[in-house]
């Protein structure tokens, strides 16, 4: 029996990237999606920037002037830390992080570019399951106006958190409208409009993207129209498309297909977002039904319910995943181990 393995291809990892270049906005990967991807990046595409969530990360990064950080709750003796690191461009999405590093960067009179984190889409966004990053609208006008004349702030920016897998809210113009201030937006170097861009799953369409990138195209133009610049951030729309993650069926019966990996060691984004990743070679019509299911013995550990395949499938056939490089961590249940990520050309 073969081992379950990842696959990255870097010419699809680098069509991602291009896909939003051409359109002239400035990338930074979130690097928590896949830091393998992000290791490539940094030797493959040198212009794209990276987002880092943690202190952690941040040694894995060469280049640190390439760092965005995103402050959560950072102690000042943390935050000093990190500026001796060479880090100087911090977002941060409240206004005790704010005040911190305001009065860390004028004590050790380091300047630094700053980004406010703003809530996005405020009225269709819950807030019963996920946590919603950022501070109202008003509070990031009037926190842009008291810091912008700074002389320990470089550039000034907004960030729009935006929920993953996003397929609807990108009125991006309008929203900026309505929430910012024309004195606000003369005072700004840049908007990062966030992450929020989809990948392809079984309960989702590449349809969106035609709408999705011209909501983009319209927001770069209007921004450029006053001397701002735009930046993205995604993470699963370069990470996903990029990487198979290549299986091994292992047992046969009844309607079930038992393969070589669990979700617990290739696929917790299945776990945590629900999503279900398309399989190479399944069928519309024909075949028989499947239900894809991990080698662990737990209940919930299905990678598919139901998908149709050809009927003389069994053990030894390859089941390839599609779109499965975002957030594929290895969990320690049951002593798993991280699986190898083999990268191609």
């Amino acid at each position: 029996m073969n081992e379950a393995k990842f696959i990255l291809s870097k010419s699809k990892l680098l069509d991602q990237v291009k896909k939003l270049t051409n359109l002239g906005l400035k990338v930074s990967y979130s690097y928590k999606t896949n830091r393998i991807v992000g290791d490539l990046l940094q030797e493959l595409s040198p212009e794209v920037d990276l987002s880092i969530h943690a202190f952690e990360e941040i040694e894995e990064i060469k280049d640190k002037s390439k760092i965005h950080f995103f402050t959560q709750a950072e102690l000042e003796d943390e935050l000093k830390k990190i500026l001796e690191l060479g880090i100087r461009s911090f977002v941060v999405d409240n206004e005790v992080d704010f005040k911190r590093l305001i009065k860390v960067i004028e004590e050790t009179k380091i300047k630094i570019d700053l980004s406010l984190r703003m809530k996005f889409q405020e009225h269709r966004v819950g807030t019963g399951k996920y946590f919603v990053y950022g501070m109202p609208a008003k509070k990031v006008n009037e926190l842009i106006l008291e810091v912008s004349d700074n002389e320990f702030i470089g550039k000034l920016g907004i960030h729009l958190h935006r929920k993953s897998q996003n397929t609807s809210e990108w009125e991006i113009v309008e929203e900026l409208e309505d929430s910012i201030s024309e004195e606000v937006l003369g005072r700004l170097d840049f908007v990062n409009l966030g992450g929020g861009l989809p990948s392809v799953y079984r309960s989702s369409s590449v349809d969106v993207y035609d709408y999705v990138f011209g909501k983009l195209k319209k927001a770069k133009e209007w921004l450029e129209e006053r001397n701002i610049e735009t930046i993205i951030e995604p993470g699963r729309f370069l990470a996903a498309p990029c990487i198979v993650l290549e299986t091994e069926v292992i047992q046969k019966y009844d309607n079930n297909l038992v393969i070589n990996t669990t979700i617990y060691n290739g696929s917790s984004d299945n776990i945590v977002t629900g999503t279900k990743m398309l399989i190479e070679g399944e069928l519309n019509d024909g075949g028989n039904e499947f239900l894809i299911k991990g080698n662990s013995p737990t209940r919930d550990d299905i990678f598919r319910y139901k998908v149709r395949l050809r009927e003389d499938i069994g053990v030894g056939d390859k089941i390839v995943f599609l779109n499965a490089g975002a957030y594929n961590y290895t969990t320690d249940f049951f002593g798993y181990k991280k699986l190898e990520t083999e990268v191609v050309e």
